[in-house]
C-alpha cells in the first residue's frame, strides 16, 4: 500500500450472525463453450485479456491477490487506495487487472510489459465483475444478477483504477459475433440465477474468438540468425494422475519479441538444463525440424494462441501471447482443456448461422 493510507474506522456493531472473511476464496472459473447461449437466463460480459485478481478489504486493511494466490498488494497501490474509498467496512471483489491499448481493448502484451516494470499500477485498470462479501455478509449463495446489482451500487462513485464491468442480458450469439467483429478476445456468459461456486462449473461459460490455453515450458530449441540462441519453446501439459508422464503439446516460436527473448534466456541460464520431464509422447527429430532440444525443469507457464490441434494432438499454428506471471506450473491441471476447444472453430460456424434472439 502507499505510505499514506486513509484511516477508515471499522463499524462498531457487526451484524448478528455476520460472516467472517475467509482466508482464501476458491475462484469460480468459466468452462469453454463452442457458442454463446441465447435467452434471458444468461448475461454476457467482455472477456478481458489480463490477470484475475481478488480485492479484499477488512476495515482499514486491504489485500490484493492473484489467481495463484500471490500477494500483489504492494504492486497495486492505486487499486488498494480505491478499495479503501468504497462505502463499506469490509468486502471481497472479483475482477481482472488489465492494460488498455490505443483502440480501447485490453492488451495482454501491454499488461505484461507494464506489470514487469517498477512495481506500479499507473495506466492499469481493474475491471470488477463480482461481489463476494459485503460488510460481513457472504453473498456467494445469492443469484449472479443480484450480486451484480449490489456491486453496481457499491462502485457507483469508485475511484480509478476500479471500474464496473458492464453486461447485457440475453442475445448471446449476437454478443459473441459483435465481440469478435470488434477485435475482442471473446465473451463470458453467466447464468443470472446461479450462485458463486468455485471451480469450472457450467454457470460461467467462455466463448473465444481465438483459441488459447496455458502450458508449461519444458525445454527450448536454438534458432537461426538473430534468433540463434532461442528458436522455439517446447510446451507440455501434466499427465493424468500423480506421477504420470507429461504430454508434449508442441512448440511455439512466433510472438517472441526481443525483450521477451532476453528475459527468457536469462531465466533459462539460471535454471537447471537437461532435466527433461518424462514425456508420454516425446517429440521426434522431424517434429523439431532437426533441432536439438534443451530440456528444462518446468517452472514457467505461458499462454499460447493456436488454430486447433493436429491429428497427433499437437498445437496448430501456435503463437505466444506471453508469460503467465500469475500462474504456477502446479496450478495446471491434467486434461483441463475442454473437448469443445478442439472443435471450437466448427462450433463458431454453427453459432454464426443461429437465429438471433429478441428481447
Amino acid at each position: 500500500m502507499a505510505k499514506r493510507q486513509r484511516r477508515i474506522r471499522p463499524s462498531r456493531h457487526r451484524r448478528k450472525g455476520a460472516a467472517v472473511l475467509p482466508a482464501r476464496i476458491d475462484l469460480q472459473l468459466a468452462r469453454l463453450a463452442g457458442h454463446a447461449p441465447a435467452g434471458e437466463r444468461w448475461l454476457h460480459e467482455v472477456k478481458y485479456d489480463g490477470y484475475r485478481v481478488l480485492l479484499w478489504r477488512n476495515g482499514a486493511t486491504v489485500r490484493i491477490t492473484s489467481r495463484g494466490d500471490q500477494d500483489w498488494t504492494r504492486r497495486l497501490h492505486a487499486a488498494g487506495e480505491a478499495v479503501l474509498g468504497l462505502p463499506c467496512d469490509s468486502c471481497i471483489l472479483d475482477g481482472e487487472l488489465v492494460a488498455i491499448d490505443a483502440q480501447g481493448r485490453s492488451s495482454f502484451n501491454r499488461l505484461q510489459r507494464r506489470f514487469g516494470e517498477e512495481p506500479s499500477d499507473d495506466d492499469l485498470e481493474v475491471m470488477v465483475f463480482d461481489l463476494l462479501f459485503l460488510d460481513g455478509e457472504d453473498l456467494r449463495g445469492q443469484p449472479q444478477l443480484e450480486r451484480k446489482e449490489r456491486l453496481a451500487v457499491l462502485l457507483q462513485d469508485a475511484a480509478p483504477p476500479l471500474h464496473l464491468s458492464g453486461h447485457l442480458i440475453g442475445d448471446g450469439p449476437r454478443a459473441a459475433r459483435e465481440a469478435c467483429a470488434g477485435g475482442l478476445e471473446g465473451i463470458i456468459c453467466k447464468a443470472v440465477d446461479a450462485p458463486y461456486a468455485g471451480g469450472r462449473g457450467g454457470a460461467w461459460l467462455k466463448v473465444k474468438c481465438i483459441e488459447s490455453d496455458e502450458f508449461a515450458v519444458v525445454g527450448y530449441t536454438a534458432g537461426k540468425g538473430a534468433r540463434a540462441e532461442l528458436g522455439s519453446l517446447l510446451l507440455a501439459r501434466p499427465g493424468a494422475g500423480r506421477g504420470k508422464p507429461w504430454r508434449y503439446m508442441g512448440r511455439v516460436g512466433t510472438g517472441l519479441d526481443d525483450a521477451l527473448l532476453r528475459d527468457l534466456l536469462r531465466r533459462f541460464e539460471a535454471a537447471s538444463a537437461d532435466r527433461a520431464v518424462p514425456l508420454e509422447n516425446a517429440p521426434e527429430r522431424a517434429q523439431l525440424r532437426g533441432a536439438k532440444p534443451l530440456w528444462l525443469k518446468p517452472e514457467l507457464v505461458v499462454e499460447v494462441e493456436f488454430r486447433g490441434l493436429t491429428e497427433d494432438g499437437l498445437l496448430r499454428q501456435a503463437a505466444l501471447k506471453g508469460l503467465r506471471e500469475d500462474r504456477s506450473v502446479a496450478s495446471l491441471k491434467a486434461g483441463r482443456r475442454d473437448k469443445a476447444q478442439t472443435s471450437a472453430g466448427a462450433a463458431r460456424k454453427r453459432a454464426a448461422k443461429a437465429p438471433r434472439s429478441h428481447r
